[in-house]
């Protein structure tokens, strides 16, 4: 009698069991959520990072940072030596431009994320925001270079001093115009349109005014606006393109070795 109980309540389990497969089976298949940029921890982190020197620059380099920043839209024949912007110390400009180039990797990882899934799917996300922001930095820096060069064999040593000041103060200006459009886009979901119409008009508007400040620091007469032309094309138009070319090359290379 005892045997047959056992065996009656292992029928049930195997019957109980079979039930539960059947409803497993039956049930639809979670779909795994899209990747969003705002519940990437290593991108939070970086946005993080980016606020505290934020606080940093503004907090201890407030009065430096407004006085540079004027003196983007102001010309002086020369600098004076007495000139608080000049005579302290460039850490903030460091500082500013650090987080221009992080926020400019953290947006063409955007885009790449928006218009390349195959890459981001192939390639870790920490290896391409390390690739991204080691090539803004990077750009910045080989211009820079090429400035202190061609303007050393050009132009007399105070504008070369006055331009590469000018060039690193709008770089590092710029951080205060890419910051919220880059916070828009990772925790509001702006759109990919929305936010490339955004960058180009940040972009234009820096080359606007490179393009004013290179006419009043080297090319007042009329009869150098040929050579402005050649120059501002060389060091302003073509880098941009080789730079992007770079970033696309780039992740032809990554995709096809991942």
């Amino acid at each position: 009698m005892a045997e047959k109980t056992d065996e009656q309540q292992q029928q049930l389990d195997h019957a109980l069991v079979m039930s539960i497969q059947a409803d497993h089976k039956a049930g639809m298949q979670g779909q795994p959520l899209p990747y969003q940029l705002r519940s990437d921890a290593v991108v939070t982190s970086i946005v993080l990072v980016c606020f505290i020197l934020f606080s940093y620059a503004l907090k201890h380099g407030k009065k430096y940072v407004v006085q540079r920043i004027k003196s983007l839209f102001q010309y002086k024949e020369r600098t004076s030596l007495f000139d608080e912007a000049s005579a302290s110390s460039n850490r903030y400009t460091f500082t500013l431009t650090l987080i221009t180039t992080t926020l400019a990797g953290l947006y063409i990882y955007e885009y790449i994320s928006e218009t390349n899934p195959i890459l981001i799917k192939s390639v870790t996300n920490e290896l391409l925001l390390g690739i991204y922001i080691g090539a803004a930095l990077l750009y910045i820096t080989f211009k820079g270079v090429v400035y202190e060069f061609v303007n050393w064999i050009f132009f007399d040593k105070e504008r070369n001093k006055y331009w590469i000041q000018t060039y690193f103060d709008l770089v590092s200006g710029a951080s205060f115009l890419l910051f919220p459009v880059v916070l828009l886009i990772i925790y509001f979901n702006l759109g990919i349109q929305t936010s490339k119409t955004l960058i180009i008009f940040l972009l234009v508007f820096a080359k606007i005014l490179l393009f004013y400040k290179s006419i009043r620091n080297f090319f007042k007469h009329v009869y150098g606006f040929l050579h402005f032309i050649l120059y501002f094309c060389a060091l302003e138009i073509i880098p941009l393109i080789l730079f992007w070319k770079g970033i696309t090359y780039i992740n032809n290379i990554l995709v096809l070795k991942f």
